[in-house]
């Protein structure tokens, strides 16, 4: 290997370690004093990775519309379009692929997830130029799916049903660029450094939830057979224990997987022996993804 391929070589591997050291700094530590707290470091850890794998959701959106209508639409930003057609739709764009993740907006900025939009339009464009006719007003971005500057977007009607798909490059951009440290979009979670965590006590209830959480099954034929009768018990307390048994063997493997964060119970009572009243205590409450950490 030549010495140029070498001294190359050896750049490119001492910009990769630069990268891979500098959003600990530039993002996530707050003071030199984190560096000698391990819980926080931990914290810091797992918001960076969740921060990464929130961009990459970001990145694409997709949607579905019903009505009649007929025509395509191809469009490489606003600046390079080719489209003709025309609808009467009532149509949701969501977050990509992958419905279970769909909470993961909801939660983490506490908004609706879904967009919806009613609209009768006709478009034709082709590169910068774009002419529309709506009954609804040019301006009200209820009448079609989202259309942002720099998107790259694919939209085909089909008669009665009408698909659409969005690739996001600015999010793209802003998932390359969290690796380093730079939030270009300004969502990343943060970490608060004035918020009392508890790491201890959710690690402890994370580790219950998951060894004792099939107690959820007994204690819920007994008490709705006390409280309602045997067949209630033997039907109503059956499901009811299962079901409460597989939330808190989730909530378990959540809480323990990020005790870090030392959040509030998400189930209470928090334990699944107690002397409380499950029949009127028994509560979920959302994780603290769309908190300020």
């Amino acid at each position: 290997m030549r010495k140029s391929q070498v001294s190359l070589l050896f750049g490119i591997l001492t910009l990769v370690a630069a990268a891979s050291l500098m959003p600990l700094k530039a993002q996530e530590f707050q003071s030199s004093n984190d560096l000698l707290d391990p819980n926080a470091f931990l914290v810091q850890s797992e918001l960076y990775l969740w921060n990464r794998f929130s961009d990459l959701l970001d990145t694409v959106r997709c949607g579905i519309a019903v009505g009649p209508g007929l025509g395509a639409e191809v469009a490489i930003t606003e600046y390079a379009q080719l489209s003709l057609y025309a609808n009467n739709e009532t149509g949701v764009a969501f977050p990509h692929f992958l419905p279970p993740l769909w909470l993961v907006d909801k939660y983490e900025n506490n908004v609706d997830a879904f967009e919806y939009h009613n609209g009768k339009y006709a478009t034709a464009a082709f590169g910068p130029w774009r002419a529309e006719s709506s009954v609804y007003g040019l301006d009200d971005r209820n009448v079609h799916f989202r259309r942002d500057k720099w998107d790259l977007r694919l939209q085909l009607d089909l008669l009665l049903v009408h698909f659409y798909v969005a690739i996001r490059p600015v999010e793209i951009l802003d998932f390359f660029t969290g690796f380093v440290g730079l939030d270009l979009s300004l969502d990343d979670a943060q970490l608060n450094p004035v918020l009392e965590r508890r790491p201890a006590d959710q690690f402890g209830r994370g580790i219950c939830n998951i060894l004792f959480g099939v107690v959820e099954v007994p204690n819920n034929i007994f008490r709705v057979t006390r409280n309602e009768g045997d067949l209630a018990g033997c039907s109503k307390g059956v499901g009811l224990g299962l079901w409460r048994f597989l939330v808190r063997e989730c909530v378990g493997v959540v809480e323990l997987v990020t005790f870090p964060f030392g959040w509030e119970p998400i189930i209470e009572p928090a334990y699944v022996i107690n002397d409380t009243d499950q029949a009127t205590n028994w509560k979920v409450y959302k994780p603290a993804f769309h908190k300020r950490y």
